[in-house]
């Protein structure tokens, strides 16, 4: 072999180096903090926003909206995932929702934000809100931004966990 075919070869061995070393690089930071979400506009902001919001409320919720004066029990029940069965009462404080410790229902698994959503109580009327996760939150098929109110045994997608607000019956 001469000199400039070695002279080749050494440059392109150190090029595909290069190359796979940013790609682990990458891969790492991806798997650190995830992929960058793309900020949705707010509907308010929308051109036909009264129009957005009511397709949107309509699509999630439905007249069986629980209430805090149904006098029945309400409960978030795990229908799909690790901890599938699991039922937690839904009382006077927030339900948070994440991989953190010191969330109130704790899911461990790759597409679940450390602070990923929050139950709570707004006039009346349960809410779900996502909390800027990566992944976002699903609720009746449909990906959330902000609150929307939560209706009786509509599915919430969070990460590969399924739940749903269910009442004593």
């Amino acid at each position: 072999m001469s000199e400039l075919t070695l002279f080749i070869f050494r440059i392109a061995f150190l090029i595909l180096l290069w190359v796979f070393v940013f790609f682990v690089v990458y891969a790492v930071r991806s798997d650190l903090f995830g992929q960058r979400a793309k900020k949705m506009t707010a509907p308010s902001l929308a051109p036909a926003s009264s129009a957005f919001l009511t397709q949107a409320h309509a699509a999630i919720s439905d007249p069986a909206v629980p209430r805090a004066a149904q006098g029945s029990r309400l409960w978030l029940v795990i229908t799909a995932g690790t901890k599938a069965g699991e039922r937690i009462p839904l009382g006077d404080q927030a339900l948070t929702i994440g991989r953190s410790s010191d969330s109130s229902l704790v899911i461990r698994d790759d597409y679940t934000s450390t602070r990923h959503a929050v139950i709570e109580m707004r006039n009346g009327e349960w809410h779900i809100s996502d909390l800027d996760s990566t992944n976002g939150t699903i609720v009746n098929g449909k990906r959330i931004s902000g609150s929307v109110p939560l209706a009786l045994n509509v599915p919430i997608t969070i990460g590969q966990t399924v739940c749903e607000v269910q009442g004593d019956a």
